[in-house]
């Protein structure tokens, strides 16, 4: 168990830094140019007219820590399968929760427009957005936890665990 910990943010770390520092350097200004056919779509089928990239760009950064997560889980070449899965479902899922996100935020500002009520709706939004990579990572792999702490035990009763991914 402290080995799989230790090897899992071994791996995490530098993951994290170097997706970081592409994000930075390379995709953050592209990642809109993108996506942006997808949320035109979305856009037109819901009557946004202004993507408000200035409130929502910086949470776009979300990819980041999920695609770290993927890299660093133990057992992904094993289970490439579920690897792939988890790789192609959740940069779908996140990158339609940008869309709902900036969708959402224009409505939000064409009410309100940026006043304090604004912030009071965006922020949880925003909060929700941000543990997103956290919230997938543990959907598509439900037995890491058991796998890395052990505090959670996947199985039979009588404390006999089952296989983890």
């Amino acid at each position: 168990m402290k080995r799989n910990l230790w090897l899992f943010l071994l791996k995490l770390l530098p993951a994290t830094l170097l997706l970081g520092w592409l994000w930075f350097t390379q995709c953050q200004h592209a990642y809109p140019y993108w996506i942006d056919p997808i949320a035109t779509f979305f856009f037109k089928l819901f009557g946004v007219r202004t993507w408000h990239l200035a409130l929502t760009a910086e949470h776009f950064t979300n990819l980041v820590p999920y695609l770290a997560l993927l890299l660093a889980t133990p057992g992904i070449i094993k289970h490439w399968r579920q690897s792939l899965l988890a790789l192609f479902g959740g940069l779908a899922v996140i990158v339609l929760v940008h869309i709902a996100m900036s969708i959402a935020i224009y409505y939000i500002v064409e009410a309100y427009s940026m006043s304090k009520s604004a912030y009071r709706i965006i922020v949880p939004i925003y909060l929700v957005n941000d543990a997103l990579p956290l919230i997938l990572w543990l959907g598509f792999f439900p037995k890491v936890l058991s796998e890395l702490f052990g505090f959670i035990k996947w199985g039979k009763s009588g404390g006999e665990a089952a296989e983890v991914s």
